[in-house]
């Protein structure tokens, strides 16, 4: 069933002429429906901006957020090619992670066209399925742990949403950083088990009322506390998590605990009670694409390949021919598995 409809300028494919060549592509039409399987016009590429001939591009949430309008950043001109990156090879044989491709044409095609200074070279050993897949989840649990948190050598780290692709990355990234005890916090039973062989030292299942979540979050609070959240959640298990964060004894002592917004997987707004901030030490701060410089994104690449190169980081990713991108688009109950789109 198509989703609800939003308002989108609606244009023309791009013009063409006798010189103009079609490509393969997933084309969304209207803002709330899927994309489809048809042709478009291939790009040519401006002065700063290079050709990719693709060889994969990953289907995420904020791919789907960007084609219902529900992301800040969404395009309202229409038709237009979905996707945000991916991996493909340059005009010169050089295979690259790229994203930014300009607008109308995305990276879910067989061609798009992206800033030059957006193509970053992908080592041998890094396959392409893997380098598709893995960056953009990995680069959110990164950026927040080591750039946003600042964390610490021997810190507890809360994960919301650790089940998901990037939080089963987060855990393992949190370790990797230094975390001396990781916590995630998911749906799912079976995925909460499996954090464990990925380094988690406890979980929390969100299910229940809203007294039984904010206990269950409390418990581990009381030992010893949570120095950063990473929160993919946010809505009602943020709001529990919140509660049992409030101090109610002014004698306490409060414990600096970094809240780091990522995503809204369980609803884009939460109740945030004055006497949260005031009783406890509680911080919170947005992580993404306004939040953080270009340099600490490009400077964390190579690092987050080394480890990939070395099977340290572990994702579960599903290849999808491009022809079924419609089918791709519905899914749901991935178990934490990331849809990769081949042309």
């Amino acid at each position: 069933m198509p989703r609800h409809r939003r308002s989108a300028i609606v244009g023309a494919t791009p013009l063409l002429n006798e010189r103009s060549r079609m490509m393969k592509a997933a084309v969304l039409h209207a803002l709330g429906e899927a994309p489809s399987y048809e042709g478009f016009a291939e790009p040519t590429p401006n002065k700063d901006e290079a050709l990719v001939s693709v060889k994969a591009a990953s289907l995420k949430n904020s791919d789907k957020m960007m084609a219902d309008g529900s992301h800040y950043d969404s395009r309202r001109q229409l038709p237009a090619v979905v996707g945000l990156d991916g991996v493909g090879v340059l005009e010169d044989g050089t295979r690259v992670y790229c994203g930014g491709p300009r607008p109308p044409f995305g990276t879910m095609a067989e061609k798009t066209v992206v800033p030059r200074t957006f193509c970053l070279p992908v080592p041998d050993a890094v396959d392409d399925l893997t380098a598709a897949a893995l960056p953009n989840p990995a680069m959110s649990s990164w950026l927040a742990l080591a750039w946003r948190a600042r964390l610490e050598p021997g810190e507890t780290v809360l994960i919301l949403g650790a089940t998901g692709v990037a939080g089963r990355l987060a855990v393992q990234l949190a370790r990797h950083l230094g975390a001396g005890r990781v916590v995630g916090a998911g749906r799912d039973a079976e995925a909460l088990e499996a954090l464990v062989d990925l380094g988690a030292d406890a979980t929390i299942r969100l299910e229940g009322s809203d007294s039984e979540l904010e206990e269950a979050f409390a418990g581990p609070a009381r030992d010893g506390g949570y120095d950063v959240v990473l929160d993919y959640l946010w809505g009602r298990p943020t709001e529990a998590l919140v509660a049992a964060l409030t101090g109610h004894d002014v004698t306490a002592e409060s414990r600096r605990t970094r809240l780091i917004q990522i995503g809204e997987m369980a609803g884009p707004i939460i109740k945030l009670p004055a006497a949260a901030l005031r009783s406890s030490g509680l911080e919170v701060m947005g992580s993404g694409g306004g939040s953080i410089p270009p340099a600490a994104i490009f400077e964390t690449f190579p690092r987050l390949w080394e480890l990939a190169a070395g099977g340290e980081l572990r994702i579960d990713a599903e290849p999808v021919p491009l022809t079924d991108v419609a089918e791709a688009w519905q899914r749901s109950n991935l178990s934490g598995r990331r849809l990769v789109l081949i042309p």
